[in-house]
């Protein structure tokens, strides 16, 4: 029974330290696997506390599972918006992966798609080209300067678009703020692309902070529909994310779809985490979320179909 014991404290003290990675950037990285602890410590109590010898064990082991079940259980809570006559707009993001060269089956993809907006993360010249000549009858935007391997492709589909490119440097705040009017809508909507830096390291875990940090700050200023969109790299359960949702008084699409894990798509479905993710403002609903085939990535396609509420 220690063999059972062991592993439910390293995931009950993994739980908790969690808890702390606002100020220990190795801490917020436990914080992603906030369903594993769950699932692992559900079983590893029941377990231990079916035996008369570890049943304190198993007990506070389904405790900790409790605390994970709070911070987990929204994501299975609320509804879709039902109202077919409300109009709406559907969003693909999509991290390619940079060595990816699928290039048939992603375009085939986003044809069958047919979403009003695409995004594209970690797009080089050859996906840019692949893009081009395929003539998706989509508005292009390259957010890779000439200095970069690969950046963020944007394919929109609307009127009176702008864009404005806040950088993709290491060191800038990988985004680009679009304003548009989607077909069938009568006001524009505001869109801020991004995609934050993996939190590998000490350094790259403040950059992903303070890219997160920029979005949170161009979200609270906005007024009207707006939504946030891209590889956040942060689960729900990061405190960057969480930082992000409430300073932007945004709505995490997840609520009410579930776990939706993007990556990594090459990985056991019990290693995955959602880090791919659209977060929209006050005004907006989602009718449908749903992840796609990886298409020689490591992530999922994330599509999500927004409506306009009345």
């Amino acid at each position: 029974m220690i063999f059972v014991a062991l592993p439910a404290l390293l995931l009950a003290l993994a739980s908790v330290a969690a808890f702390f990675g606002r100020w220990v950037w190795w801490l917020d990285v436990l914080a992603n696997f906030r369903a594993q602890y769950l699932a692992g410590l559900v079983v590893s109590g029941v377990v231990l506390a079916a035996s008369r010898r570890w049943r304190r064990w198993g007990y506070a082991s389904l405790l900790v599972a409790a605390l994970n079940l709070v911070l987990v259980l929204p994501l299975y809570l609320g509804s879709p918006v039902a109202d077919p006559a409300l109009p709406d707009l559907r969003v693909m993001n999509f991290n390619l992966l940079s060595s990816n060269e699928s290039y048939a089956d992603v375009i085939e993809y986003i044809g069958t798609v047919d979403a009003d907006l695409v995004v594209l993360h970690e797009a080089s010249r050859p996906w840019e080209v692949a893009i081009d000549t395929a003539d998706l009858g989509y508005q292009v935007i390259r957010a890779r300067s000439e200095n970069l391997i690969f950046g963020t492709l944007i394919l929109v589909r609307g009127s009176d678009l702008t864009a404005l490119s806040y950088g993709f440097a290491a060191t800038s705040p990988r985004a680009v703020e679009l304003s548009f009017s989607p077909e069938g809508w009568d006001e524009r909507v505001e869109v801020l692309v991004t995609h934050p830096l993996a939190p590998t390291d000490q350094e790259r875990a403040a950059l992903r902070d303070a890219q997160l940090s920029f979005a949170a700050e161009w979200a609270a200023g906005r007024e009207g529909p707006f939504f946030v969109v891209g590889d956040l790299n942060a689960t729900p359960w990061s405190w960057a994310f969480r930082k992000l949702k409430a300073a932007g008084s945004l709505h995490n699409s997840q609520d009410g779809f579930g776990l939706q894990a993007t990556f990594p798509a090459n990985a056991s479905p019990l290693l995955r985490v959602p880090i791919d993710h659209l977060l929209y403002s006050d005004g907006l609903g989602v009718r449908e979320r749903l992840l796609g085939p990886a298409l020689g990535s490591d992530h999922f396609p994330l599509i999500i179909d927004l409506v306009r509420l009345r």
